[in-house]
């Protein structure tokens, strides 16, 4: 004889149900089993005042190699580095460019914000997400990326 089982999903919604009858008890029996839901007396606990607003803070962004190859800080028909710490840099702005054989690839920032600093040197070798530079976003919401 099996035994008659019940599921974690239909308490739930008898729960629910309860709940949005008002209901403060509620005794639920089976053959070898029984479930006694019960709601505090009287007021419910007040929601917890929110939480202040955090401080913006400004942690460094991560800018990585997009592929394998060399890093250049400069074009190599320009002797002009593409950017220098303490900067400030728009969106999509060239940091870098990794060279690929032939190819070379932009490195483009991803937000607004100051170049903190060039992590690897000029001519490096890269691996894939290997750290190039560090930026402080202008906004919070950009230090979360």
């Amino acid at each position: 004889m099996e035994k008659e089982l019940i599921a974690f999903e239909d308490v739930r919604q008898l729960a629910q149900k309860m709940h949005n009858a008002g209901l403060r008890e509620l005794e639920w029996r089976g053959a070898d089993w029984s479930v006694r839901l019960r709601y505090p007396s009287g007021k419910t606990m007040a929601e917890p005042p929110p939480l202040p607003p955090l401080a913006a803070e400004t942690r460094p962004l991560s800018v990585c190699s997009p592929m394998p190859g060399r890093l250049l800080l400069s074009h190599p028909s320009h002797g002009e580095a593409f950017v220098s710490e303490g900067q400030h840099i728009a969106p999509n702005d060239i940091l870098a460019l990794v060279q690929v054989g032939p190819l070379y690839l932009p490195v483009r920032s991803p937000v607004a914000g100051t170049l903190k600093n060039l992590v690897a040197p000029a001519g490096s070798r890269l691996e894939y997400g290997s750290e190039i530079a560090l930026l402080l976003p202008t906004d919070a919401a950009s230090a979360k990326l």
